[in-house]
């Protein structure tokens, strides 16, 4: 029986470097989109691409970072709307900051397309959907979801309109803010 050890953790200033990428990238694809190059991240965050590559070994890699980082704050957001009294206005909230976010920065269309575990995408999907689906549930015990709505609903909906929308549209907060209230009306009472 081989023992295995558990993984070092991480020194701080590997960390602190993973993060600068990560807030680098989301700057560098919501200005330039997802043609941008990793050098382009590597400058902005003011590292060598050794650095980028040592956390992200591939370019999918660091588009999945980036939609991890952005799923886990939509977790956050699902999970503290949890605490308003009125689960059908934090849903609507809730839908609508995730539709202003893609407006702004739409890495999460193309992570959306990537396959498998990529820097734990999978994980944050599921765990997004999870939060998502314990706010409908309170929304519907309230009476304001329709019973039958799902998280699922929510995700096909929201990759339909974006790629519906034209290249203009899909940067355009007002139009993104929108089609959120309009796809929250078809899955509240």
């Amino acid at each position: 029986m081989t023992t295995r050890t558990p993984p070092r953790p991480k020194r701080a200033d590997a960390v602190r470097n993973r993060d600068r990428v990560i807030e680098a990238a989301q700057a560098v694809f919501a200005e330039f989109g997802l043609d941008a190059s990793i050098d382009d991240v590597a400058e902005r965050a003011g590292v060598g691409r050794a650095t980028i590559y040592r956390s992200f070994p591939t370019k999918d890699h660091l588009i999945a970072g980036v939609a991890v980082e952005r799923l886990q704050s939509f977790e956050s957001l699902a999970t503290h709307a949890l605490q308003e009294p009125d689960a059908g206005v934090a849903f609507r909230s809730v839908l609508v900051t995730i539709a202003e976010s893609q407006a702004r920065n739409r890495v999460l269309l193309a992570a959306l397309r990537l396959e498998g575990e990529e820097g734990g995408l999978d994980a944050a999907r599921v765990a997004t959907s999870a939060a998502l689906g314990r706010l409908m549930t309170a929304g519907k015990r309230q009476g304001s979801v329709r019973p039958d709505a799902t998280p699922e609903d929510v995700r096909v909906l929201l990759t339909g309109l974006t790629h519906s929308l034209t290249v203009d549209q899909q940067s355009d907060v007002e139009v993104w803010r929108r089609y959120a209230n309009l796809i929250a009306d078809a899955l509240m009472r």
